[in-house]
């Protein structure tokens, strides 16, 4: 069983890598899927937690049909680029694995409910999106 990556934007950019990710081709374009059903539990888990704490920072609802695109990509990129920080890594270097930096959060503070999130606000608030390129 596959199921959708809650970090794909991420993914897409190349801002992360993951060894259970594998892109599939879709309608709407290219999403990961997660070949590990374990890590996909943790990893939901992980971004509804992340979510939850930077939403009221943007001053937005956990509402598809009204929340910007933007928002989502910056919980989701912010959010693991600033986890890899707080674990030890370089700030704004490429994780190389998530279900590792997950299995080290896990490791370091035993449990989901205990990674300080709060930590990883500003990583998520000010996570800087790649400009369009204008047509001319």
């Amino acid at each position: 069983m596959t199921s959708k990556c809650p970090f794909g934007a991420p993914l897409t950019k190349g801002l992360v890598r993951c060894r259970h990710a594998e892109e599939v081709v879709r309608r709407g374009g290219s999403e990961f899927d997660c070949r590990s059903e374990a890590h996909h539990g943790l990893c939901m888990g992980l971004f509804e937690r992340l979510k939850a704490q930077a939403l009221p920072a943007f001053g937005v609802e956990d509402d598809l049909t009204t929340m910007p695109h933007s928002v989502l990509v910056k919980v989701q990129s912010g959010g693991l680029l600033g986890l890899g920080r707080l674990m030890g890594g370089v700030a704004d270097q490429p994780i190389e694995d998530v279900a590792a930096l997950v299995d080290a959060a896990l490791g370091r503070f035993g449990e989901l409910a205990a990674i300080p999130v709060a930590e990883l606000e500003g990583d998520m608030t000010g996570f800087k999106l790649e400009r369009r390129s204008r047509r001319g």
